[in-house]
């Protein structure tokens, strides 16, 4: 057995996290006695014996008491790749951070002791347009029984494109095509069999595409949301109108309605105004907040 010293990446630099007794094997798994600091099962360390500079890495794959399980790891160079994979999904996961959009509605103790005893739902729903128009809401995007004085909802550009064969009012939205997830300045093909090809490249960089070489259909979009802590996929729009053989574009806005109504559910469609809702602009801000009292909606001071 040898004195051992394990270090862990930590950014870009192999910084010393453990020391233990045991002998490393390049060809079968090893255990190493952990002396000082602490290792945990699934990463990946560079193991030191002595006074080397460099060591081998190894996949730490159990740890029962002081003793440690580790086996050969991939080389440098697939260790790296790893990193950098790693470091890319966190950097586009900050950048979904960096655009995210919240809203907080608050709901006056006296009018939500009303709304819940007659059965109110609080009701989201996203502004949308399609083609060239200025957009609208049409599907309610989230409908919540279970709210409170405070609630919370957020949602980042993370899009999913579908076909459906209906648009009604007060029908559920039904999905015909498979779904594909996609993002923005994205489009995908829609094709001669009904079938929805993976995202490319391509159409208006604000909005997502669907080129469609199959029939009548209602192109459609959902997105992620967050609400209470919950994060859901959901639709958020359907194309009024059925486009045959071409290419449309649906141009979310951060542009959000909410109000309180009965007797309606998450992804069901309308064709008409909502009644005492409030719209909440967010295309030049990514937080607001707005209160519900008296049966009138303010922004708090």
């Amino acid at each position: 057995m040898a004195k051992l010293h394990i270090y862990k990446k930590v950014g870009n630099t192999w910084t010393k996290i453990a020391n233990g007794d045991g002998t490393v094997s390049t060809d079968e798994s090893f255990t190493v006695t952990i002396s000082s600091g602490s290792v945990t099962s699934g990463n990946t360390y560079d193991i030191r014996q002595g006074q080397s500079v460099t060591g081998d890495l190894c996949n730490c794959t159990a740890v029962n008491g002081k003793n440690a399980t580790f086996s050969a790891a991939a080389d440098e160079a697939d260790t790296y790749e790893r990193d950098a994979a790693r470091q890319n999904l966190a950097n586009f996961y900050s950048a979904l951070d960096a655009v995210s959009k919240a809203v907080t509605i608050l709901v006056d103790l006296d009018d939500l002791a009303t709304l819940k005893t007659n059965n109110y739902a609080m009701c989201f729903a996203k502004k949308v347009a399609s083609g060239g128009d200025s957009g609208s809401y049409n599907v309610v995007w989230q409908s919540l029984t279970k709210y409170v004085y405070s609630t919370a909802f957020s949602w980042t550009p993370q899009f999913s494109l579908f076909g459906t064969n209906v648009f009604a009012d007060t029908v559920t939205v039904t999905a015909t095509t498979n779904a594909r997830a996609l993002g923005l300045g994205q489009q995908c093909l829609l094709d001669k069999n009904g079938i929805l090809q993976p995202p490319a490249t391509g159409g208006p960089a604000t909005g997502v595409s669907m080129l469609n070489q199959f029939s009548l259909i209602h192109p459609a979009l959902s997105q992620i949301s967050t609400l209470n802590g919950v994060q859901q996929t959901t639709p958020l729009y359907v194309a009024p109108q059925g486009m045959v053989q071409g290419s449309v574009t649906l141009t979310p806005i951060d542009t959000v309605m909410v109000w309180f109504q009965q007797d309606i559910a998450t992804s069901t469609m309308f064709s008409s105004a909502r009644s005492n809702y409030t719209e909440i602009d967010l295309t030049m801000t990514n937080t607001a907040t707005r209160l519900y009292k008296g049966g009138q909606w303010s922004t708090p001071s």
